[in-house]
């Protein structure tokens, strides 16, 4: 897959900012940040050296909320394929991917870049590039046919992949200790970690410690709104296992913004 780079009417180029505990802000907050610096309408837009899956998201919303076009994204990465905040390309691929991204892109030493990007275009569905000495270089390739086996979704820093039959193990609800509750839920056997959100503190406590999910995660609501809620404070890409009451109308739309994988 190949794509003419476009003439970018906007840059918004990396701060390498992140949410709490990581950063100094929640994700509204970064969200609201990343809207200041982009002007309605005028697009395409370069989101340029993303080092933080945080930043980018909001990022991209920011961009899809003032009706900038789907941006061409890239990151910065070293060794092993992952940023100075540890996403390793293949999940922030996933994410941006999911999240409506025109194009996904490396900027990394060019003696790794080949490899890599043989490592993303085996899983990728959009154009992929290098970013060589400011210069965009796209980077041909065919796409594989996606392997209904292997969903791809991915944690804050990592990809994992989970099938149509995933076992989501028991649900967690978010108590006083949901922290607790992931860490052990970490140690499962099961593939994927399920967690309930039922009410708006449910968020907010679900915002405080989405960063300790280290394996595939399913968020189960039956009130759009609450999932939606937990969908931007998750800062990686999720699936919604169907045994829920939404709509297939609110999934779709989830599905758009924020890269829900529906099962």
């Amino acid at each position: 897959m190949d794509a003419s780079v476009p003439i970018f009417q906007q840059t918004l180029g990396s701060r390498g900012l992140d949410v709490l505990p990581v950063g100094e802000t929640d994700f509204e907050g970064l969200a609201a940040a990343c809207r200041g610096r982009l002007r309605p309408g005028d697009g395409p837009v370069h989101l340029a050296g993303m080092t933080t899956m945080a930043e980018c998201r909001a990022a991209l919303l920011a961009a899809k909320a003032l009706g900038c076009g789907a941006p061409w994204v890239s990151w910065a990465c070293g060794g092993e394929g992952r940023s100075s905040a540890r996403v390793h390309m293949l999940a922030a691929l996933f994410v941006c991917e999911g999240m409506g991204a025109a194009a996904f892109g490396i900027d990394c030493p060019r003696e790794e870049a080949e490899e890599l990007l043989g490592e993303l275009a085996a899983c990728a569905q959009i154009p992929l590039f290098q970013v060589r000495e400011g210069e965009i270089v796209p980077w041909a390739y065919t796409p594989a046919p996606r392997d209904p086996d292997a969903i791809p979704c991915a944690t804050g820093t990592d990809p994992c992949f989970i099938t149509r039959t995933i076992d989501v193990g028991e649900e967690l609800e978010c108590g006083p200790t949901l922290l607790e509750d992931i860490i052990a839920a970490e140690d499962d056997p099961v593939g994927a970690v399920k967690i309930a959100i039922q009410s708006q503190d449910d968020v907010e406590i679900f915002a405080q410690h989405q960063y300790a999910v280290g394996k595939a995660l399913c968020l189960c609501s039956d009130v759009p709104e609450l999932l939606e809620g937990a969908l931007r404070a998750y800062q990686g890409r999720a699936f919604y296992d169907g045994t829920g009451e939404l709509s297939r109308e609110e999934l779709d739309r989830l599905a758009g913004l924020y890269g829900l994988i529906v099962l």
